[in-house]
């Protein structure tokens, strides 16, 4: 419980950019391509968190790699209040590394100990991830309104390595359970089924970082007022990830994964194209908590895949979450640079659009099955 109960601080920090980047933009008098940077230093950082958290995981235990991935993102959130915006990207970076550690780690843990439920177990752990991440852009609007950003940042950085202490209530016999050393497997046969899934992870923190990233500037640029409640837009698309990874494990009981995964990037489609062609807030808003919940299911499913790898599942998940932390560091990025050179954000969220097509595409022909990997 107690890990699970990390996972909303997680979350906070893993969508800390979104709704504070345009505060560090104007600070900095940022380009939408220079402002982009932060989300690719985070996310490369979280590559490096991802082989970071394998090798501590086999060597220490669950118990010290996510205690020292949680102080990395203290110390990362920390740093984002240096007077250069190229000393705070450094610390972006490290804070990256703190939550490319922690999310495979938690998820691994969930995953073995639900054997038979694994995508409704990874669904509820995933909803505390959505808490973290619908209370943060509401804390930074608050925050904001009373020009306390600074004590914001202070008060997170602290209740991380809080609960970095507070993981010596955690049995190591429990977590070392969860990271029994494995064998490797021949898995050649099998590429169609790793590339495929590798794009799937790729594709879809890409698409999450992105929408929940740049859904905070499309509606502070459509605002007609200067009221600041453009800060909120993420905690809608967020809110709607939260409700539907609540409502993910009911609907697993009624369809297939794929159904779910379909259908939810169905919908997160359309309500993309709303976001791109609608010049009202209200509808912007609104469709990014469409977005959110259309989204919801799909990255448990994903994580539930790895079953398919049987005893290699643990081994083979490192590059798997490499390869998310690799689409979150480069969608984001791309579509900055996309709205710099058409001088319209409206026209760089294509990318994500077109990311989601081919998202669909990836479930419509990939391995759902019973089929595991030997």
């Amino acid at each position: 419980m107690i890990v699970s109960a990390g996972f909303i601080l997680t979350g906070t920090v893993n969508t800390l950019a979104g709704p504070l980047l345009p505060i560090l933009a104007l600070r900095w008098t940022l380009s939408d391509s220079q402002a982009g940077y932060f989300f690719t230093a985070q996310f490369l950082g979280s590559i490096a968190g991802v082989s970071l958290s394998s090798f501590l995981a086999a060597q220490r235990g669950f118990r010290f790699t996510i205690g020292f991935s949680y102080l990395l993102m203290a110390f990362g959130v920390s740093a984002l209040e240096l007077p250069e915006w190229k000393y705070a990207l450094m610390g972006a970076t490290i804070l990256g590394v703190g939550f490319g550690a922690a999310i495979p780690a938690t998820n691994l843990f969930i995953s073995h100990a639900n054997q038979r439920r694994r995508a409704s177990a990874l669904s509820l752990v995933n909803l505390f991830w959505g808490i973290g991440a619908v209370l943060s852009p509401v804390a930074i609007y608050a925050a904001t309104r009373h020009n306390h950003v600074s004590l914001f940042l202070m008060v997170l950085s602290l209740l991380l390595i809080c609960f970095a202490a507070s993981l010596v209530w955690i049995s190591d016999a429990n977590l070392a359970s969860a990271t029994k050393p494995i064998e490797p497997q021949r898995i050649s046969s099998e590429w169609k089924f790793i590339t495929i899934l590798g794009a799937m992870f790729f594709l879809y923190v890409a698409i999450e970082s992105t929408a929940g990233g740049w859904i905070a500037t499309l509606a502070k640029r459509v605002s007609a007022n200067g009221s600041g409640k453009w800060i909120l837009a993420p905690s809608l698309f967020w809110g709607g990830l939260l409700a539907g990874r609540g409502l993910a494990p009911l609907a697993l009981k009624r369809f297939s994964e794929r159904q779910v995964a379909i259908t939810g990037l169905i919908a997160a489609g359309l309500s993309m194209c709303i976001l791109i062609t609608s010049p009202e807030r209200q509808w912007i808003i609104t469709a990014g908590l469409v977005v959110g919940l259309g989204l919801a299911a799909v990255f448990p499913i994903t994580v539930a895949l790895l079953s398919r790898f049987q005893h290699t599942q643990t081994a083979r998940a490192g590059p798997m979450f490499a390869l998310a932390g690799l689409g979150g560091a480069t969608m984001p990025w791309l579509t900055g640079v996309v709205s710099t050179w058409t001088g319209s954000l409206k026209t760089g969220l294509l990318v994500p659009l077109l990311g989601t097509a081919i998202l669909i595409w990836l479930h419509v022909i990939g391995n759902h099955g019973s089929h595991s990997i030997e």
